[in-house]
């Protein structure tokens, strides 16, 4: 069977059987059969980051989990579950669950058939059994750029990655994660491809999506902690103000101390305007603005004139944009030790 990228995290052992439960978990992995293929979404992301065409009567392997993405899929773990229920796959990585709704452009979700969970000599196969030790605090201070954004598709990923590729250039050690959103690793693969020491994400953390954390910060700290590398960037997907609780990062002083430098990717004049109002109560200064509100002058020339902000596009400009965040100082201040105990965490 084909195993979605979702469950790469999951260690499945020896005598693996595919048992029906009527308790579904979070982070559960599960076997189910395709029944039909939406056109617009026909491909599954695998364990090793390809992707391959869906056909109906296949039976995969995926995780059950949730997704809210204001321009695609909408859908929850079931309450119950019995062999035959009809679920639907709600990302490219194989995270299944009840389908709820969708936009226009979308129409419904593929659906599948729920034919068991998968158990093993340990028990039920979850995501979460195999999850880093959960963290409380960092361990130890480097400097930290985040990449956020107003909302989804508007230029993160691609603005992470030519970060890191720059960085990297420059001689840093990069450490990279997506920290919110759905589970697949497409987007680690771009982190990897653009020179990144070491990559992990939510998954790491037995989340099959950070629709389901109640507090993303301790995500983001244990992630943290496990990363190799001298500067660590990090993507949260989807938006600022929305359901991945990306929120919770922001207001997390702990995290922020060591952010050296926040990247706001705006979808448009407007939602680059309404980042800066959320975040500026809460302390937090945006270094720069990138993505689709900076593909051209007349967005960013619009947005360093009105906000007084520095606005450069990560894809057309990478070098520049990498400057704009001038991590030279962060980085000295923050590998000492003084530094560390200063904010009362003791270094690792």
């Amino acid at each position: 069977m084909k195993r979605g990228s979702s469950t790469l995290r999951a260690l499945i052992g020896e005598g693996v059987s595919i048992q029906p439960q009527s308790t579904p978990r979070l982070g559960d992995v599960v076997a189910v059969e395709v029944l039909t293929i939406n056109q617009n979404y026909p491909n599954l992301e695998l364990i090793d980051g390809a992707t391959v065409p869906l056909t109906v009567g296949e039976r995969i392997i995926g995780v059950l989990g949730s997704r809210q993405a204001l321009r695609g899929f909408v859908g929850c773990v079931p309450e119950t579950l019995a062999e035959g229920d009809e679920l639907s796959i709600l990302n490219v990585g194989g995270v299944i669950g009840r389908f709820l709704d969708a936009t226009t452009a979308l129409g419904e979700a593929t659906r599948v058939r729920y034919l068991g969970t998968l158990c093993d000599e340990r028990g039920t196969v979850n995501l979460e059994r195999d999850a880093l030790p959960a963290a409380s605090h960092l361990l130890r201070r480097r400097p930290i750029v985040l990449v956020v954004g107003t909302c989804m598709n508007v230029g993160k990923t691609v603005t992470a990655a030519e970060l890191i590729r720059v960085a990297t250039a420059h001689g840093y050690r990069v450490g990279a994660a997506k920290l919110s959103g759905v589970g697949a690793i497409r987007d680690l693969k771009k982190f990897e491809a653009a020179g990144a020491v070491d990559v992990k994400s939510f998954l790491d953390c037995g989340l099959p999506s950070t629709v389901d954390a109640a507090d993303l910060a301790p995500i983001v700290k244990t992630v943290a902690n496990a990363l190799d590398g001298d500067l660590l960037i990090f993507e949260l997907g989807d938006g600022i103000f929305g359901h991945y609780r990306v929120d919770s990062v922001i207001a997390d002083a702990d995290i922020m101390a060591s952010v050296a430098a926040v990247v706001v990717c705006a979808g448009d004049l407007m939602g680059a305007y309404g980042a800066r109002l959320y975040l500026e109560p809460l302390g937090v200064r945006i270094a720069a603005f990138s993505g689709l509100a900076t593909e051209n002058i007349s967005g960013s020339d619009y947005l360093e004139k009105h906000l007084g902000i520095p606005a450069v596009n990560g894809l057309k400009y990478p070098e520049k944009l990498f400057a704009t965040l001038d991590l030279t100082g962060s980085l000295l201040r923050m590998a000492t030790p003084a530094a560390c105990y200063e904010t009362g965490v003791a270094v690792a």
